[in-house]
């Protein structure tokens, strides 16, 4: 029986936490007294009537609100309020949701590395049909919801937002809980976006970018949607506002078939040209975040002995939890981290445990390309220096369109080799 001010939670009401015959289980640890209790201090106002009667004042009513319980003469707590008061006090836990709307073999490796590396994992949309980008918004925004609502996940806990063919994670959940509580990541409670170095689909935003973000430094300084982290109800709260759409757009909410990057960056230029607080950071030193996409490497292999290798940043220092292929080149250079890092063989799988499912990149992961394919995807690299060009005349205000040329030598049918693919 647990007594608080005069209120009896009953034998009855704690049954679900008690065995059959009353004896009691622990929870995470603790006795279920305790558990009940010290929850219930944790939430207790900061003031309150120093009357000798029951707790009174607004400060207990919003405590109670919270918990689901009443304190005065107590009643039977609910399952719900039971799950609520678990979730406050267990120990925080470290998510990631990947957007997947079919199982590879990218993502059964990031699956079983995110298990192994201690996070809480699941896939959003398996199985559902892929309209376009915003789709991956729309998904996390209904897993996010549910699991809040479950009382899976508190709305303090870190989580990460992050894509099932492209990323790798290779960092323990203890070091992202930990970069989440310490600076530069606990200072803003805001959430975190990838950093890359071309400004795309639009090259045009960069200068725009860069005049509201002027304390960001490095090159990796333009967001990406494919890699994200946060709070969870800020990571909630994020999505929900970039699938309502512009305030400029008449209401209009974001359309399924839309880009998401472009609208991450029309969303932070939105508020920040308007001298508002802005809705996100970048993660431009790289500390949780890497993108691929680059011309060379800017980074080494460090191996610790622990469950995998690691890369650091040569020219921030840090090393990044999770590693995003994204591009063209950021694919290729992924394709070399899977045999470099010994991937498979690290997390406990063999190229035969994942032969049934089809791949995304030019091989299969810790595959080796022949002479054709290899040549083929260095010649992205060529389309790389376009895309700098490109960036480098539009911070001029030049539109400059180098497949135009092309196109008018080439059947209109036929799409060029070298057409830009936006992301």
């Amino acid at each position: 029986q647990v007594k608080l001010k005069g209120c009896h939670a009953s034998r009855a009401g704690l049954q679900p936490m008690l065995g059959r015959q009353g004896r009691r289980r622990s929870i995470i640890g603790v006795p279920c007294c305790a558990l009940l209790c010290g929850t219930l201090y944790r939430l207790r106002p900061l003031s309150f009537s120093a009357t000798s009667g029951p707790l009174r004042g607004s400060g207990w009513r919003q405590a109670r609100d919270r918990t689901g319980l009443r304190l005065a003469g107590c009643k039977v707590p609910s399952q719900r309020a039971m799950r609520r008061l678990a979730v406050a006090a267990r120990a925080e836990r470290a998510h990631v949701l990947s957007i997947a709307t079919e199982y590879r073999q990218e993502a059964a490796i990031l699956q079983r590395s995110a298990e192994l590396l201690g996070y809480r994992f699941q896939f959003c949309g398996i199985g559902e049909p892929w309209i376009g980008w915003g789709t991956k918004l729309v998904q996390y925004q209904r897993s996010l919801e549910r699991d809040l609502g479950s009382g899976e996940m508190a709305p303090d806990d870190p989580v990460m937002l992050i894509d099932a063919w492209d990323t790798m994670i290779i960092g323990p959940a203890d070091e992202f809980r930990h970069k989440m509580a310490h600076a530069p990541y606990a200072i803003d409670p805001v959430p975190w976006i990838a950093g890359e170095r071309i400004c795309g689909p639009d090259f045009f935003k960069a200068n725009r970018i860069d005049a509201i973000t002027p304390d960001m430094k490095t090159p990796w300084r333009y967001p990406n949607a494919g890699a994200m982290c946060g709070r969870a109800a800020g990571m909630l709260q994020l999505i929900e506002d970039l699938l309502a759409g512009s305030r400029t757009s008449d209401s209009e909410p974001f359309p399924e078939d839309g880009n998401d990057q472009d609208r991450l960056h029309a969303h932070l230029l939105e508020l920040g040209e308007a001298k508002e607080p802005l809705p996100y950071q970048v993660d431009s030193r790289c500390g949780i975040f890497q993108c691929l996409y680059e011309a060379e490497s800017f980074w080494k292999l460090e191996d610790d002995g622990g469950i995998l290798p690691r890369l650091r940043n040569t020219l921030t220092g840090e090393r990044p939890v999770v590693l995003h292929g994204n591009g063209h080149t950021g694919r290729w250079f992924m394709t070399g981290l899977w045999r470099d890092m010994d991937f498979l063989r690290r997390v406990g799988l063999t190229p035969g445990d994942l032969q049934h499912l089809p791949h995304d990149g030019p091989v299969a992961p810790g595959g080796v390309p022949d002479a054709a394919t290899e040549q083929n995807w260095l010649s992205t690299f060529q389309l790389y220096r376009i895309y700098e060009q490109q960036l480098q005349k539009a911070r001029q205000g030049i539109l400059w369109d180098p497949w135009k040329g092309l196109n008018e030598r080439v059947d209109p049918a036929s799409p060029s080799p070298m057409a830009p693919k936006g992301r």
